[in-house]
Formats: C-alpha cells, sequence, structure tokens
C-alpha cells in the first residue's frame, strides 16, 4: 500500500518534470520526423539529416574541465516509425591521428569514441547507451544514477554497465575532415512509456586518447556527478512513436573434452567428452517488462577465477563473470553497507544451474520491480533454489525507496532434512536541495531455519543510516550501520562480518574547487573514520583511520597516496580465532602509494607499494606493477606483477584440544575441539612442563580438558603474475588470452597459547608445524566470432596446473617446503599432469 502510494507522487512528479522539459535552464535538441528508408552507411547525404538542428559545443570533462572541445562535432537526431536514428561528423585538425583500434564488442579500448546515452523513460535514474569507435567497434551499456557503480564495469566509463546487449546498427567512415557515425536505434531495445509527447534525457560523449581529453553535451561538473543521469539535457520533438516488443531466442550447443590426472591411477590421464545444449530466452511484455530465462547454461568461455593467499577467517570474494548474473543486475541491487546483496556467485557454487529467470520492468508510475529465481542440482536433479524479488518506488526526480524479499532451501549438509533462510529488507534513499544533500540507508531482517530437525531457528537483523553532502567542493557522509549476531545473509549474499555497530564519518575536498593549481591539473584530499563495537556485548573493537589523496599532473600523471592507521587506542578482532572468543590484535599502521603514467600514449606503467607496521614488530609488504600497451590498431596487451610478504606477523595458527593427564599433558592429532576426539585421538607432548603455568589461567572445555587458540609468527611469500592479451582479426573476430602464475609460502613459529583475550604465552613446546607452499598455473584462449548479431561461435581452450606441499604437523619432518628455492617450486608446477579442456560453443540467436 504504501508503495502504491509512493507511485502516485512518483507519477505526479514525473508529469511535472516533463512539462518542464523547455526549461530554459536545461540544454535542449530537437529530434526531427522523418520517413526514409536509411541505409546506415556513415554517408550522411539524406535530405533529413540537413533538416535536423547539429547538437554542438561540447565541453571538456577531461584534461581541462570546462573548457570547450579541442575538435569540433556535430550531432543530429532523427526519429521514424521504429527506430532512432543519429548521425555525427567529428571533426578532427589531424585525421591521420586518429586511433582505430579493434577489440571485442564492449570492449572500451584506447582509441577514438562517440557515445550516445538516452534516457528514454525519462526518470532520471536509467539511461542507455550506444557507442563505436573509429575502428567500428560497437559498444552498449546501461547507465545507471548509483552512487556506486554496478558489478562488471570494467573500464567503462561514467558507471556504465557493459554487460547489457542490444541489436542495433552502426556504421562509421574516417574521412579527410575526421570521421563520421551513423546508428539505427531499434525502439524495442529502449524502455519509453506510450505518451503521444516524448521527452527524452539525452548526453554525447567523445573520447580523443592522444588528447586525453573526453568532451560531452551538456557538461556537467565534477563536483555534480553523483546521478550523472539527472543531468542530461532533454531531446524533445518525438511524437506518435509506439513502444515495440522484443522476442530473442537463443540456443547453444557445446562439444567439450577434458582431460585430467586419473584419480584410480595417478601418473596417467583420463579423457572425458560430452555433448550438451541449453538456451536463452528474452522476451519483452510491453514497452517496459522484460523477461529473461536460461536452461541448462554454459559458462565455459567465461574465465577462471584468480588463485589468492587467503589466511583470513573471511571468503575470498569473487567476481562475477557470468552474463546472465551480470546483464540487468543493477535493479536487483540492495545496500548492504559494507555486504552486497544478491551475491549471485552464491548460485551454481554448489551444483551446476539448472535454470532461472528473471523477470524485471517499471511501470508508468516509476515502480522499477525484479523477480528472480535459480535451481541448480547435479545431472539435472533440482536441490537447491533460490528466489529474489526487488521494487523500488523512485519519488520525484532523485528520491527512492524499496523493498527486497529472497527465499533460500537446499539440502542440509551431511544429514537429511532441508535448510532454509529468509531476507526481508527496505531501503530508502531520499535527496534534498537538487540532490545536493541526501538521507539514505537500509533495515533488514533474517530468518533461518532447519527441517525436520535441528538447531533452533535464528532471526537476526541489520540496518544503516546515513546522511550525504553529494555534491560541491567539499562532500562527504556519515553514519551509523551494525548487523545483529545473529543475522545472517550468506545463502543469498554475502556480508563479511556480522555482530558489529560502526559509526562512521568521510569526507572529500576538491583542492582550488577542483581546478588546476600550480603543477596540478586537479586534485583532492580525504579522509575515512569509523569506530566499531561489538553488538552483543559491546566489546570495543576499534578505530580505523584512512586518510587519502589524489593528485592529476598537468602532464596527465596521476599519484594516489594514503594512510590507514588501525586501532590506535586498541581493540579486539572477535572472528581471527574462528569461533573461540576475542584477540587484542595489535594497532598497525600502512602507508600506501601508488603512481599512473600518461594515460595519452599508448603504453601505461602504474607502479603500487605499500608497507604495514604492526605495533609487535611485525611487518607487511606489498609491490606491485600494472602495464598496459595498444600495440598497433589490432593488439591490446595487459599485465600485472604483484609480491606480497610478511615477517613476523601474529597470526591465528589453530584450534587445537589439550588434555592434561596426570603426569603428562597431551594434545589432539587433529586441530579440532574435543567433542569430537575420542581417547585414541591424543598424542604426548614432549617437554612440556612449562605447560601447568601457562594454562594456570586458562578456561577449561571440561573436566581436565581444554580447547585454545594457537597462534605464530608468521612469514608469508607470493608472487602473481597475470597477462591478457588480445588480437581482434575484424570488430566481429576476436582472439582473447589470459593467463595467471601464482606462487605462495608460508611458515609458523615463535608459538603462543591464548590465555585470555588480551595474553598470549609462549609455548615453545608446541609439536605441531604448519610450513606450506603452492603454485598455481592456469590459463583461457577464448577465439569468438560473432557471426550475426546476437548469434556466436565460440572455441575455448582452458589449461591448469597445481603443485601443493606441507609438513605433516606432526612430522617427522625431514624438510621445510617454505624452505626451498623458488626455482624448484616453479618447476614442480610443470612436473605435474595439467587438466586440459576444449570446447566449441555455437549459439544462435532467434529475433522478431
Amino acid at each position: 500500500m504504501l508503495l502504491l502510494c509512493l507511485g502516485s507522487r512518483g507519477a505526479l512528479a514525473q508529469n511535472e518534470t516533463v512539462s518542464r522539459a523547455d526549461d530554459p535552464g536545461t540544454p535542449s535538441a530537437t529530434a526531427v520526423r522523418t520517413d526514409a528508408v536509411f541505409q546506415i552507411d556513415a554517408v550522411l547525404d539524406e535530405a533529413d539529416w540537413q533538416s535536423a538542428e547539429p547538437i554542438t559545443g561540447l565541453i571538456q570533462f577531461e584534461p581541462t574541465e570546462g573548457a570547450p572541445e579541442s575538435q569540433r562535432t556535430d550531432v543530429r537526431i532523427l526519429y521514424g516509425e521504429v527506430a532512432l536514428y543519429v548521425g555525427a561528423v567529428l571533426y578532427d585538425e589531424h585525421p591521420d591521428l586518429i586511433e582505430m583500434s579493434l577489440g571485442r564488442r564492449d570492449d572500451f579500448n584506447r582509441a577514438d569514441w562517440f557515445l550516445i546515452s538516452i534516457d528514454s523513460y525519462f526518470d532520471k535514474k536509467t539511461a542507455y547507451t550506444f557507442g563505436v569507435n573509429a575502428g567500428g567497434v560497437q559498444f552498449d551499456a546501461i547507465q545507471t544514477g548509483a552512487r556506486r557503480g554496478p558489478s562488471g564495469t570494467g573500464n567503462a566509463p561514467n558507471q556504465m554497465d557493459p554487460s547489457w546487449d542490444a541489436i542495433w546498427d552502426v556504421s562509421r567512415r574516417v574521412t579527410s575532415q575526421g570521421w563520421v557515425v551513423e546508428m539505427r536505434i531499434p525502439y524495442s531495445m529502449l524502455r519509453f512509456s506510450d505518451a503521444p509527447r516524448q521527452t527524452w534525457g539525452v548526453q554525447i560523449s567523445r573520447f580523443i586518447p592522444r588528447l586525453g581529453e573526453q568532451s560531452e553535451w551538456p557538461h556537467v561538473p565534477r563536483t555534480d556527478r553523483g546521478n550523472l543521469v539527472s543531468y542530461f539535457g532533454h531531446l524533445t520533438g518525438i511524437r506518435d512513436v509506439e513502444p515495440r516488443g522484443n522476442l530473442q531466442v537463443t540456443p547453444y550447443s557445446v562439444a567439450r573434452m577434458r582431460s585430467s590426472e586419473s584419480v584410480d591411477t595417478p601418473g596417467s590421464l583420463d579423457r572425458v567428452r560430452d555433448l550438451d545444449v541449453g538456451g536463452d530466452v528474452k522476451m519483452g511484455f510491453g514497452p517496459n517488462v522484460t523477461l529473461d530465462a536460461t536452461l541448462n547454461p554454459d559458462f565455459g568461455q567465461v574465465e577462471a577465477d584468480p588463485a589468492v593467499l587467503n589466511l583470513t577467517a573471511f571468503e575470498t570474494p569473487l567476481v562475477e563473470r557470468r552474463p546472465f548474473f551480470i546483464e540487468g543486475m543493477q535493479i536487483y541491487q540492495f545496500d548492504l553497507g559494507p555486504g552486497r546483496l544478491p551475491y549471485t556467485r552464491r548460485i551454481g557454487g554448489a551444483a551446476p544451474i539448472i535454470g532461472a529467470a528473471k523477470l524485471s520492468g517499471r511501470s508508468a508510475g516509476g515502480l522499477s520491480f525484479g523477480v528472480l529465481g535459480a535451481a541448480t542440482g547435479d545431472n539435472l536433479d533440482p536441490s537447491r533454489f533460490y528466489g529474489l524479488a526487488r521494487m523500488s518506488q523512485q519519488i520525484g526526480n532523485y528520491s527512492s525507496v524499496g523493498g527486497i524479499v529472497t527465499g533460500f532451501d537446499g539440502e542440509r549438509p551431511d544429514v537429511s532434512g532441508r535448510r532454509r533462510s529468509v531476507i526481508a529488507g527496505m531501503d530508502y534513499d531520499f535527496r534534498f536541495v537538487d540532490n545536493a544533500y541526501g538521507v539514505e540507508g537500509f533495515a533488514t531482517v533474517t530468518h533461518r531455519y532447519w527441517t525436520p530437525t535441528g538447531p533452533e531457528a535464528r532471526t537476526g537483523h541489520g540496518g544503516k543510516v546515513l546522511v550525504a553532502k553529494r555534491q560541491g567542493v567539499l562532500n562527504g557522509f556519515t553514519g551509523v550501520e551494525g548487523f545483529s549476531d545473529l543475522a545472517y545473509y550468506n545463502d543469498w549474499g554475502r556480508v563479511q562480518e556480522n555482530n558489529f555497530v560502526s559509526l562512521f564519518l568521510r569526507f572529500e575536498y576538491n583542492l582550488n574547487g577542483g581546478r588546476p593549481f600550480g603543477p596540478f591539473q586537479r586534485a583532492s584530499i580525504g579522509d575515512f573514520g569509523s569506530q566499531k563495537f561489538s553488538y552483543s556485548d559491546g566489546l570495543d573493537q576499534g578505530q580505523r583511520h584512512s586518510i587519502n589523496s589524489n593528485w592529476t599532473l598537468r602532464s596527465l600523471q596521476e599519484i594516489q597516496l594514503g594512510t590507514t592507521i588501525s586501532r590506535p587506542f586498541g581493540g579486539y578482532d572477535i572472528f581471527e580465532t574462528r569461533g573461540l572468543g576475542p584477540w587484542a590484535r595489535p594497532p598497525s599502521v600502512e602507508y600506501s602509494g601508488a603512481y599512473t603514467s600518461d594515460v595519452r600514449r599508448s603504453w601505461q606503467l602504474g607502479p603500487t607499494g605499500s608497507i604495514r607496521f604492526d605495533d609487535d614488530d611485525g611487518r607487511a609488504y606489498g609491490l606491485g606493477l600494472e602495464g598496459n600497451w595498444t600495440a598497433g590498431s589490432r593488439i591490446e596487451l595487459s599485465g600485472t606483477l604483484e609480491g606480497e610478504w610478511e615477517d613476523e606477523v601474529t597470526a591465528w595458527m589453530s584450534n587445537e584440544s589439550l588434555l592434561r593427564a596426570p603426569d603428562r599433558w597431551l594434545i589432539g592429532t587433529r586441530s579440532a575441539s574435543p567433542d569430537v576426539l575420542g581417547d585414541g585421538d591424543y598424542v604426548e607432548i614432549a617437554d612440556a612442563g612449562g605447560l601447568d603455568a601457562v594454562m594456570a589461567g586458562v578456561d577449561r572445555w571440561a573436566d581436565d580438558l581444554y580447547y585454545v587458540s594457537m597462534f605464530g609468527a608468521r612469514d608469508t611469500r607470493s608472487i602473481d603474475l597475470t597477462l591478457r592479451g588480445a588480437v581482434t582479426f575484424r570488430p566481429n573476430l576476436s582472439l582473447q588470452i589470459y593467463g595467471q602464475f601464482f606462487v605462495a609460502r608460508g611458515r609458523y613459529d615463535t608459538f603462543q597459547i591464548q590465555q585470555n583475550r588480551d595474553d598470549l604465552a609462549a609455548f615453545d613446546a608446541y609439536p605441531k608445524r604448519d610450513n606450506f607452499v603452492f603454485s598455481r598455473l592456469q590459463s583461457n584462449t577464448v577465439l569468438r566470432w560473432e557471426y550475426r548479431p546476437g548469434s556466436t561461435l565460440f572455441l575455448v581452450w582452458t589449461h591448469g596446473r597445481r603443485s601443493d606441499d606441507a609438513l605433516n604437523p606432526l612430522g617427522p619432518w625431514t624438510y621445510s617446503p617454505y624452505d626451498r628455492p623458488i626455482g624448484d617450486q616453479i618447476g614442480d608446477t610443470f612436473d605435474v599432469l595439467p587438466d586440459n579442456t576444449i570446447l566449441v560453443k555455437l549459439n544462435y540467436a532467434f529475433l522478431r
């Protein structure tokens, strides 16, 4: 009922906006009606082009904000019965210097680009972007007014999400005066109302990389880009056009062969061949509702997740790379503060996806909605079910209020029965003073339970309130957020930690009003500070302060400097011991820096570095180097080399069961709690004479049993080399290569037992050792041919090798893998048998 009432207000606000479409304060352009049949050839010789008034006078956003564009641009817009037409003449004083790099579709590479963004529903929130570079590479994306960009934005500008793919026509042509673009955008690719008179938002963007120039119409100052779409110009004159539905059916078939080392006969290879089929459907219901569905999807052409060394108490967040769960997902996103909802990598993580569908749309009253469902299971037998419903009602041009409900049903691990969970929440974003200030936040409740038997149901909650100054030379926000100790989101979302309340404050100041001064093109400095307490008992988890600055030189080189101070007055980590209570983590200070070379060059280098000092003499270091090179018009190369190491960093190692026998001490052969260990699962600790004094102040588990956390001084080393290359033969035919080689090693010594939350006591007689090394080599090679719009042939080869070595915790210890030369570790990786997969995937799009 609340959303329906707000929908009425949203509709009134939208009508009011349309009635002000001719506001002289907003730049405006007029589209001209045409009934001609166009040949999309980048030759603007049809008479109707001359009848349209051109959009001119673009303003620089980079490098000199507010200056006129250095090269003239003329853009004209026509509309017909079924499509919108865009013609652009991009003049250039040096046409021989126009960069025409080829690339894969939606790869916003180093080249001269022309983009037009269209807010066809005129909601000031969402726009559809269509672009092309001088080499003929197409780009299409969804652009939102979100404060934070969507997942998968890559190198796309202005918080655009290029995962959205449309079917439209474009041609470009280089001339003696510059280059020319001609576009045909079917109305079926846009969403708009059925009103007889249309007013749309529009923005034009042009990129000239050799000059480091981005120019736009209308220009939106850097300090006012919190909701860029809301500042678009107005496109008027469109009358009596009808929204059109869209139906796309894309079946696929994939043939796959995999070889890997045999489990039964190590040293030999097993080979498996299979053939699979599936498909996708996209269907438009009216102008503003779309159904996307996939059956037995295959994502074999998607890159593998990178290898990392993660010794924390939390999982490694993974980037979503699967097209179905990227495209159009901005409507489903729900702000969880430090978390993410939905975190779609949960879907398909335990078993393959059998089918998934999402229905999304927007009503005339400004109500956006989305419903998503998925089922996973082995052998097409569904065992896990995911459901999500999301809605958000726009209020006026900038504000909104919404809600979300998710449900999960899956099998319980290792026992019979089901595990079920529900998340429900509402969020709000109220803007004031023409989007300059705002109040936003969320409130959620979670509930999970087990059937037919199991632990009692658990209910938790979380929320946030944030007050922000969103625009201007000085901007920032302050607020409070927190989650109860029983809050649980990780069947559908990803929340790294619960059981906390955090007070936070952030500000950013643009020096000299964001204008050039001295040797700098612009510069900014900001600070983020927070104070955390545990929700359950108010335990102080410490403060954190981060001071960061960005300095862009007039030569368009960039320098970033930062300092982070953690727990300067102390604080407890309640997760490091993996369930055995808080630990007083030592204070630390970290310094970091980064440099990026001149973006106008065909190559860029970006070294980074950091160093952290812990109060107990631990040290952590990091060095990195990133490089990009556009090697001609068809080849792009990039790579990163990163090294990280720790010296004498105090860190949790394991939780151990100790038994006090009449005349000796025993330790569990496995690192597990006493309730899962039997009498035969303990061994004697040699020379444990000092353990009585250490354990005198430690709470017992039961009788003479103890369950304690072991800490050690940790040394680690890791090297990560990642390389990428792309060769584009034609705009629709490309070869992409990805490879990562990752090696890591670690060891613990100087062992200590945690006596209480503040004290660690030396335990030199600890009989276990944890020394390890591991290596990963993985690569992915994809030949992609879009042989017709929406239809693609993939030829993919994936290759992987892995090598692991670790000490037996209880010995005998003949050597330490940590002390092996790095050359031997690398050699071990190439000595193991590889996993190889070759697949051929073909899909074909049927359109109506």
